[in-house]
């Protein structure tokens, strides 16, 4: 969506220190006759931009210190709108200098603003045809000159900086060699890429200085058509503390989205202090993501313009954005555009493979391609490169002696995470300091500092998982505050004596609070305060089940039992949260609340795509390619699109078809289910591929798959035209087929609703996007858990202005309820909602593992027979295993758990224990046995062990086993329908023989 636009002030403030800051503008660019004509003012320029005298018709020179204008000649003619084509979407430096009143510029700084316009699709709501995004770094240099970035003496002396944009003021600034280089680069790759100039024009063209022309009109239309505002630095004083701010992020497999608090003191205004976390594109800088951003993750380096130049002015340290990754929207659009196949560039989503710590084969590489060599550069960039080495380890944390920076990216996919959050966290950064959100939120003279990061979690995330989550966003922290020169880039930042150097203050993480409980904590908010006007106990007594007999000692009508489901993309999370009013009464009374179970299933909305690919899409494919004569269709297709195993160029050419293909039109079908008439039997959708693509695929795409259908196809063929394939969907068949299991997404709330009816509850909350499909919807009715009036579905849930992320008055897309609930969590501890008193205290995180053992390798359960250890209590400080305990291993096995004592619950891989010694492989496939033992490690003494880990192994016949022998390793992916180490999206293996 388009960045929305702030009426600036005729002068703003900016925070020093606050990374790259960026104005929005809108225009409509008007061009008049006799603008657009040019003098050079020697024959080796500068060129000059002439003004039009009314009175006489001619065209002058301004005079020099307040002189008669010279009349002269004009060398050169060019329109603003030639100049606007071909500078639309290029980064330019532009002279946004020192000036004393009224307007008297003194020299530099030269090199700290960069602008960039852009011709918009279609007009924006108030009819602008372009945007405008002006970047100012706001990094103070302590050892830079003057001439070149703002200094310590700016802040000091209140120093106003102003856009320059007449000739006698840009002179100079045009003069110099690396803005005349810029400027004459930018201008070659238009012509010779797009106009396709001869080299004899484009000799003319340089020697008339038309490059120069191009960028004083663009200067000249900023000038006198837009109001560009003065600028003053500030910083934190006595007078004007910095303002504290948590930020929620809410990470999942499918979606993000997080919420900016401001904690105004005496100030605070219940829920007004708070914001949407908003992400901009660095590629399309006048657009930002929704508020609730798809989680995929592209390399790709931000750029502000040609970074040579900009070195070449003698600094090098301009506009630096501590990240190398792309999220959201500009991530998909990178993924969806790529032409590459020399390894990944990116992932799906870093939260499926926090477990994944092992550096990757192939080397990352930038998602976008390098126009000289026709080939995408590795995935490594300043200032990160500097930071962490070839695995994506952070070089603070390693020995002196292995400190290497990264000359092969092979980052483990689990430090990918550490990838994201560090542009999270730079967006972040950004957008609490920026003028826009200063100006809208108040106090627009302070500045912001985080004061602490809350992250929601999975019910069931294991401890050990948890754990490695924590440690990726600590370590996101330290390199952002490093690659912003806030913390010495070699110290260590494990302490807080350490971190007490940093010049900005380091947050605190804080990760107690599952998105389920979340969930629920929105719903009772919006109730107790939206619908009841705060009266809680009269809410409470309107919703207590009368046929639920009460607990010992709590009155009737003063108690809520409260279940929530949350389908992610990811999985499906669901937590069942007594409350209990306390004595009080009206206004003044607290709600105290105890969880009394909670689970989760690593099943949900992306699991239903792949249903809906392999149920539909594969099969109208494979019985179009057999209409056209291709004998074994079905061999052809799983070449294409099965689990070969490889990492290959076809391995990235068969992810990348998933992505462009499958997905998109899997996302079509489950969009059309959840718009249909669910009344209606014969809804259905009945298009062709073509009808269902909102953008064809790439040219690599395309060829890979003509080639091998082409290559099957009999002598003689007509050419097999993809778009084409034709595609019927039935939707009541598709809601039948979930009722009776055929979906995956069956079984886990078939199980979620056995529990949710055992413990009686008030009230089920819905939430998640998968809830919203009408096959979903009709099987959780069938299962009743709850009376279907006691049901909510939080999509179409209404809710007050209150909500940030409310569409129409309701929620929209209930995934955001996690990173709410978590917020009014936060709110309710500094005791900052009012009429609403809640001990979020009290709701923490516990572990779900209970019983662990082998799992089947056709379905995720866990028999009776396959458990190694039961009741396990990782919660409980000192936990050991019995050490009596061993089991034999006769091959490679997933190990898994489940929580309760049944067999039929579904259960979550946790470990893979495989055999890696040959000589060992070669005795068990004989007679021999082989014998291992685990023990519990890790955590504190006061919060229990949080991992499992090999003790030892020995064979039959006593003779041990060196450790090096086998491998214990966490992988919580290990599933019958991915290939062990990718999620589907990432392998793009969709076809199942």
């Amino acid at each position: 969506m388009l960045v929305n636009l702030c009426d600036y002030k005729q002068s703003v403030t900016l925070i020093a220190n606050s990374g790259v800051q960026f104005l929005d503008f809108g225009l409509t660019p008007q061009d008049t006759a006799s603008h657009g004509r040019f003098v050079r003012k020697t024959a080796n320029g500068p060129l000059l931009r002439l003004d039009f005298d009314l009175v006489n018709g001619r065209y002058t020179v301004p005079g020099t210190h307040g002189g008669q204008p010279e009349v002269v000649k004009p060398e050169t003619t060019i329109p603003l709108q030639q100049s606007l084509a071909v500078l639309d979407g290029v980064w330019l430096p532009v002279p946004f200098l020192r000036f004393n009143p009224p307007r008297t510029f003194v020299e530099g700084p030269d090199n700290w603003a960069r602008v960039q316009v852009r011709k918009l699709d279609t007009p924006d709501t108030a009819g602008n045809t372009h945007r405008v995004t002006l970047a100012l770094d706001s990094q103070i240099a302590e050892h830079a000159t003057s001439a070149l970035s703002p200094v310590e003496n700016d802040i000091l002396n209140g120093t106003r900086f102003a856009l320059a944009w007449r000739d006698s003021e840009v002179e100079s600034f045009l003069d110099q060699t690396w803005i005349d280089g810029w400027l004459r680069e930018a201008f070659t790759q238009y012509a010779d890429g797009v106009e396709n100039r001869s080299e004899r024009d484009l000799h003319q063209a340089m020697r008339s200085f038309e490059y120069q022309a191009h960028w004083l009109n663009l200067l000249t239309m900023l000038g006198e058509q837009l109001t560009v505002p003065e600028v003053k630095f500030v910083t934190h004083t006595l007078s004007t503390p910095a303002i504290p701010v948590d930020l929620i992020l809410d990470v999942g497999n499918t979606h993000t989205c997080g919420v900016i608090i401001e904690d105004h003191g005496d100030a605070n205004d219940g829920l007004r202090q708070t914001a949407e976390l908003q992400v901009r594109s660095l590629s399309e800088p006048q657009f930002l993501n929704e508020p609730l951003f798809t989680s995929r993750l592209e390399f790709s380096e931000a750029r502000f313009g040609k970074q040579h130049f900009s070195v070449e002015s003698g600094r090098e340290d301009a506009f630096v954005w501590p990240s190398i990754v792309r999220v959201g929207d500009e991530a998909r659009k990178l993924a969806m555009q790529r032409l590459g196949t020399e390894g990944n560039s990116g992932i799906s989503s870093p939260r499926r493979y926090l477990w994944d710590e092992t550096p990757v084969v192939q080397d990352w590489r930038f998602s976008q391609m390098n126009g000289k060599t026709q080939r995408e550069p590795l995935a490594t960039a300043f200032p990160l490169m500097n930071l962490m080495n070839d695995d994506g380890e952070p070089l603070f944390t390693l020995p002196q002696d292995e400190r290497l920076p990264v000359f092969s990216p092979q980052y483990s996919r689990s430090t990918l995470m550490t990838h994201m959050l560090c542009e999270l966290l730079a967006q972040a950064l950004g957008q609490i300091n920026s003028v826009a959100t200063r100006l809208r939120l108040g106090f627009p003279a302070s500045p912001r500092q985080l004061r602490t990061l809350i992250l929601t979690l999975p019910s069931a995330m294991p401890k050990q998982e948890r754990e490695i989550f924590r440690r990726r966003m600590f370590e996101a922290i330290a390199i952002v505050w490093k690659a912003m020169g806030w913390h010495p880039q070699d110290e260590d930042f494990a302490t807080r004596k350490q971190q007490e150097k940093s010049v900005v203050p380091v947050p605190e993480i804080q990760m107690e609070w599952d998105e389920a409980s979340c969930g629920q904590l929105v719903w009772l908010y919006n109730e107790a305060i939206s619908h009841f006007g705060g009266q809680t106990e009269a809410f409470f007594a309107s919703l207590a089940r009368t046929d639920r007999e009460p607990e010992p000692g709590v009155q009737p009508g003063r108690a809520l039992r409260v279940a929530s489901i949350d389908i992610g993309g990811g999985t499906t999370d669901m937590a069942i949260t007594h409350y209990q009013l306390d004595d009080g009464s009206g206004n003044n009374v607290k709600i105290t609340p105890q969880l009394l179970f909670r689970e989760g299933f690593k099943v949900a909305g992306d699991d239903t795509l792949l249903d809906v690919i392999q149920r539909y899409v594969l099969p109208a494919l494979q019985t179009q390619l057999q209409k056209s004569g291709i004998a074994d269709a079905s061999l052809l297709m799983a070449s294409l699109f099965g689990d070969s195993g490889r990492i290959d160029t076809q391995a990235v050419l068969r992810q990348q078809t998933a992505l462009q293909l499958f997905m998109p039109i899997g996302h079509a079908i489950l969009a059309a289910w959840e718009s249909s008439d669910v009344d209606d039997p014969l809804a259905g959708l009945h298009a062709t591929f073509g009808d269902l693509l909102p953008q064809k695929p790439t040219r690599n795409v395309m060829n890979y798959l003509q080639q091998a259908i082409d290559h099957a196809l009999p002598a003689g063929s007509e050419a097999f035209d993809l778009f084409a394939v034709p595609l019927h969907v039935n939707f009541r068949e598709m809601q039948d087929a979930m009722l009776a299991g055929q979906f995956t997404l069956t079984s886990p709330l078939h199980a979620v609703c056995e529990v949710i009816s055992h413990y009686s509850c008030d009230i089920l909350l819905i939430t998640g996007r998968p809830g919203c499909l009408p096959g979903v919807q009709a099987l959780i009715r069938h299962l009743q858990p709850v009376p279907v009036n006691r049901i909510v579905w939080l999509d179409k849930y209404q809710v007050h202005e209150w909500y940030p992320f409310s569409q129409q008055g309701r929620i929209g897309n209930p995934k955001s309820t996690a990173a709410v609930g978590a917020m009014l969590c936060s709110l309710a501890l500094d005791l900052r909602l009012p009429r609403f008193n809640f001990k979020a205290a009290d709701i923490g995180a516990y572990s779900t593992v209970r019983y662990l053992g082998v799992l089947d390798n056709t379905v995720n359960t866990l028999r009776e027979e396959n458990v190694w250890y039961q009741d396990i209590d990782l919660d409980k400080p000192g936990a050991k295993l019995d050490a009596r305990l061993h089991f034999p291993l006769r091959g490679n096995v997933t190990l898994g758990f489940r929580q309760l004592a049944n067999a039929r619950w579904p259960a979550t891989p946790l470990y893979t224990l495989s055999i890696n010694s040959a000589e060992l492989a070669k005795a068990i496939a004989g007679d021999g046995v082989l014998n291992v033992r685990l023990k519990l490690c890790g955590g504190s003494k006061q919060e229990g062990p949080e991992s499992f880990e090999l003790s030892d192994a020995w064979l039959q016949d006593g003779t041990p086993v060196a450790p090096d022998a086998l491998t214990f390793k966490l992988n919580t992916l290990a599933d019958r329908r991915h290939s062990g180490s990718h999620y589907w999206i990432d392998s793009g293996s969709v076809y199942l023989k």
